[in-house]
């Protein structure tokens, strides 16, 4: 709610004035103070509100007459006032009552506006500023770009409520009032127009604003009493007939993003049931969509043209990322939310519209592998899901997948340059803007297919390691037999990723095989073998005792490794065990979950390991050897940034430090 400033209250009219909600005031100072060019963005923001209002008052008039102007037409009309300099756009949409008032235009009615708050403060572009404006629905604010002051008065489709009457300056108050006298139902905004802006005062220029960013608006737009629009729903037009530009003024509209489309799929089916649909990839979505305590698929639903409901189950939650609208005539006007969730219609068109998602994002891999990238940074990790979530898809989910590699700094070197492709993605209008080129951070991206095709010929797994990001799995010690015989190792870095390839399971008959595992099983020629002489193996058997028993409390296991070469020993998942990125995973959900002790490998051919080894013979009891002990554990966790006591590790480092400076002064002195 905004937070209450001063109220003053008059016995008709019940007064208040209000200070703007802290999010709203800082859009306010955007808005007003942007530099953003183009203004007519205001117009095409304020008829989308007003186009919603009449679509929610249009379903509730099919079940309730008992409303305001139950026989009003359903229309937007915008007059102007070259005299008084203002401009007014009314519809007989359903209204709002005062408390609606103060939650709608008050505030940032949205879960996510402590997120928004942060996301714009950190933003220093104002373009990008606006982007963000649009993406949290906050769209009626727009109306500062032009205005010096705004008059609202609205009148719910509630027989029982008054009309209301808002206005602001936007300087970080409002007054708000209830009125006894008559007003149609919908709303009235009267825009006061600054004199930089009165181009807007020009009927003409209204047309066209209309005319290019509204034409697709299902309802009658007019100006000065002409109907500018078109007002046929573009998703039952041909799509040889729908320019790129329509499309994507017709997805600003729907989501109220700022950015343009990456790319969308028209759909028109007649049977077995017939229904239309327009489905569109964003760039980006707010973060409090996609991962939010109730995420949903925000899918548009009409019935025969008439808007049912916005939030349908129309596609699996793991493609929420999609945006659109579709329009059945197989489903009663009437039909009830409930029934919608196990109408066989609605099965049959979530299973042809996921279909067909899938084949778009498909072709983008495959055909513009530019816009492929940018939708994988943005909407990867959510797709992701999909392998879990969705058996019916999930082949078609995971050709989709994308990892980096052992391979992809090489792959990322040999590339050629990022082809850079048309910002639309279909039709015969695209013109010459394009998408910015990537950067080397999302070069190397690698497809299961690819790694399959790249495979060795005595390989017969997917070799994968887990790990919190690409630089310390790449640093892992247990990279060294892949690196040495040229074995691709796919990087999850993900949270999910290990969950998402133990649902996989395989793929194309290769199952996955973590290289971190205690029971991993390498091609022959990787493999190496341990301790060659006889006293070699004593000195290690006696080391791997020892460890044994001084290590009990922290490792479950210690043996000798086949698989090191360079470095001293590495920590390994025993046999049934679950990855350190699984553990994570299910701590997050109990705090219980019991931790698996890992077991330690040490690489007897290391001279650290001999020279242990060598100690231990000399004297079992050596103080040094016990804290040596403990380092070969801490040196494992402190690469994977999981140290469990940095005030030992960092003794044992100075201690280190303090001998080895002091041996090399004596080797100087020599």
């Amino acid at each position: 709610m905004a937070d209450e400033q001063s109220t003053t209250t008059a016995e008709d009219a019940q007064v208040e004035e209000r200070t703007f909600q802290t999010e709203v005031q800082q859009v306010l100072q955007i808005l007003i103070h942007s530099l953003y060019t183009d203004k007519d963005v205001f117009l095409r923001e304020l008829v989308s509100n007003a186009s919603d209002a009449l679509d929610k008052i249009r379903f509730q008039s099919l079940t309730d007459k008992n409303i305001v102007d139950p026989d009003a037409d359903l229309t937007v009309e915008i007059s102007v006032d070259a005299t008084a300099k203002t401009l007014t756009i009314r519809d007989t949409g359903i209204g709002m009552t005062r408390d609606e008032v103060n939650a709608n235009i008050g505030t940032i009615a949205h879960s996510g506006s402590k997120q928004f708050l942060q996301k714009l403060s950190e933003e220093t572009d104002e373009e990008n500023k606006l982007k963000l404006i649009g993406q949290f629905g906050v769209g009626f604010y727009s109306v500062f770009i032009i205005a010096e002051r705004v008059v609202v008065t609205t009148r719910s489709a509630d027989k029982e409520a008054d009309a209301v009457i808002w206005e602001s300056t936007g300087d970080g108050t409002y007054t708000i009032s209830t009125t006894k006298d008559p007003a149609p139902r919908g709303t009235e905004i009267k825009i006061y127009v600054r004199s930089d802006c009165e181009e807007y005062l020009d009927a003409h220029r209204l047309e066209s604003v209309v005319r290019r960013h509204s034409d697709f608006v299902s309802y009658p737009v007019k100006v000065a009493g002409k109907q500018a629009n078109s007002a046929s729903a573009l998703w039952t037009r041909p799509r040889n007939e729908i320019t790129a530009e329509q499309y994507t003024e017709f997805y600003q509209h729907l989501s109220g993003d700022h950015q343009e489309p990456l790319a969308w799929e028209h759909v028109a089916v007649d049977v077995p049931i017939q229904f239309y649909a327009v489905l569109f990839l964003p760039q980006q979505s707010p973060m409090e969509l996609l991962f939010g305590q109730d995420p949903k698929v925000k899918i548009n639903l009409h019935v025969k043209r008439v808007f049912i409901q916005d939030d349908c189950e129309l596609l699996p939650l793991y493609l929420r990322f999609v945006r659109g609208v579709v329009d059945c005539d197989d489903l009663p006007l009437n039909v009830a939310r409930e029934s919608l969730q196990n109408s066989p219609v609605i099965a049959k068109i979530r299973q042809t519209l996921t279909r067909r998602v899938l084949s778009k994002i498909d072709d983008l891999a495959n055909k513009e592998p530019a816009k492929f990238l940018t939708f994988w940074e943005s909407f990867g990790i959510v797709l992701k899901e999909g392998v879990a979530r969705d058996f019916d898809h999930r082949e078609q989910v995971s050709k989709l997948l994308r990892f980096f590699s052992s391979f992809s700094a090489k792959l990322a070197a040999d590339a050629d340059p990022p082809e850079v492709v048309a910002t639309e993605a279909e039709g015969d209008d695209a013109d010459d803007k394009a998408t910015p080129e990537r950067t080397t951070t999302t070069a190397g991206l690698v497809a299961l297919q690819d790694y399959i095709d790249r495979m060795k010929e005595n390989q017969d797994v997917i070799y994968y390691v887990g790990g919190d990001n690409r630089q310390q799995v790449e640093q892992s010690p247990l990279m060294e037999p892949f690196r040495k015989h040229d074995l691709e190792v796919l990087y999850l870095t993900d949270p999910v990723d290990e969950w998402v390839v133990n649902s996989l399971q395989d793929f194309d008959g290769k199952q996955f095989q973590a290289i971190d595992a205690e029971d991993l099983d390498l091609p022959e020629d990787a493999k190496i073998e341990g301790a060659e002489s006889g006293e070699d193996k004593e000195r290690t058997i006696e080391l791997v005792s020892f460890l044994k028993d001084e290590l009990a409390s922290r490792v479950g296991e210690v043996k000798e490794s086949g698989r090191l070469s360079d470095s001293p020993c590495a920590l390994v998942v025993p046999k049934g065990g679950l990855s350190q990125q699984m553990e994570r995973l299910m701590r997050m959900s109990d705090q219980n979950f019991p931790v698996t002790k890992r077991t330690l490998e040490i690489n007897p051919r290391h001279a650290a390991i001999r020279n242990m080894g060598e100690l231990l013979k000399a004297d079992r009891d050596s103080a040094e050897l016990k804290e040596w002990s403990h380092f070969l554990v801490d040196y494992v966790l402190l690469a994977e940034g999981k140290v469990e006591s940095p005030e030992r590790v960092m003794a044992q480092i100075q201690k280190m430090m303090s001998v080895s400076s002091e041996a090399a002064l004596k080797a100087r002195d020599k």
